[in-house]
């Protein structure tokens, strides 16, 4: 097990790239507000309690998401979803280029796009 600490820096810029993104507006009330009482605490010291640390680096990667990376993530969980079901239905067996095509990036990524046009 190693140790990890974030300091005020590693809190601040994220903080920034989301209030630009606009990915700050999507948080709940009550993980704002753990986030600015951590910078707070961490411009003072460090912060290295583990559980703390780790519901910081999760906020931080919702921050840091950008639309593109939520279109794939959306992509890839419909692919996994279609090759689950296509093995259990026997699908490959009569299209197996289907297969192929889910594990390609940019159809995923395509699945992904086509998800958020419906919403």
């Amino acid at each position: 097990m190693f140790m990890t600490a974030i300091t005020y820096t590693e809190l601040n810029a994220p903080f920034r790239k989301g209030l630009r993104n606009g990915n700050w507006r999507k948080l709940r009330y009550l993980d704002k507000a753990l986030y600015r009482a951590a910078m707070w605490y961490a411009k003072r010291r460090c912060i290295v309690n583990e559980k703390l640390v780790e519901k910081l680096l999760g906020l931080i990667e919702r921050l840091k998401e950008t639309k593109g990376m939520r279109i794939f993530k959306k992509g890839f969980e419909i692919a996994a979803e279609l090759l689950q079901k296509g093995e259990e239905s026997g699908v490959f067996v009569w299209a197996p280029g289907l297969k192929g095509w889910l594990r390609d990036p940019d159809y995923i990524f395509w699945l992904g796009i086509c998800h958020f046009k419906k919403e």
